[in-house]
């Protein structure tokens, strides 16, 4: 006879609580996914690279337009709070210190993804597109392309357009700000 184990999942409140107490310190690099607590992989200079190239790029934006995230959390659900590479947010007066960003105020959400590309992919892009994140893109870096993911619903986003290098992309909340996949990829 088999016994199927129960998990222990946790709530943003109390993935919180374990930093406060010491059990988690703000150097680990975990981020709460559907109440378990996961382990990110190292950033390795490619994927760092890209970081800072989307960084820079997207740093044009003015400040009244959007407020530029890099590697900060977002809270999805009540159990789900990830920390994605780059995000443009709507601005907020006080520039999110009263509360991390939820999904209605993400105009563009963005991973950077080597080693775990199919989790990113199969996994984190599922869960924005459940929480309606209206556009994100997933840098692969294994195929070098550029992935983009628009139109969400709880069942997927039904709008996947993938970019190579030797073309340009501009996201939905900024249309006139393009970017070459060969600068993002490097």
């Amino acid at each position: 006879m088999s016994v199927e184990l129960q998990k222990r999942l946790f709530t943003v409140k109390e993935y919180h609580l374990m930093t406060e107490v010491g059990i988690l310190s703000e150097g680990d690099r975990v981020e709460l996914i559907e109440g378990e607590i996961v382990k990110m992989a190292a950033i390795g200079t490619r994927h760092a690279s890209s970081v800072k190239r989307l960084t820079r790029r997207f740093s044009l934006i003015p400040e009244y337009l959007a407020t530029l995230g890099v590697q900060d959390p977002i809270q999805l659900t009540e159990r789900t709070e990830p920390q994605p590479d780059v995000v443009l947010l709507e601005p907020r007066a006080d520039y999110y210190a009263t509360a991390h960003p939820v999904p209605s105020e993400v105009l563009l959400l963005v991973e950077v993804s080597d080693s775990t590309v199919d989790y990113d992919r199969d996994v984190k892009v599922s869960i924005y597109a459940r929480s309606l994140i209206q556009e994100v893109w997933l840098v692969d870096l294994v195929k070098n392309c550029l992935e983009v993911y628009r139109q969400p619903s709880p069942n997927g986003y039904s709008l996947i357009i993938k970019f190579w290098r030797g073309q340009e992309v501009a996201s939905l909340a900024f249309p006139d700000l393009e970017v070459s996949v060969d600068f993002i990829l490097g």
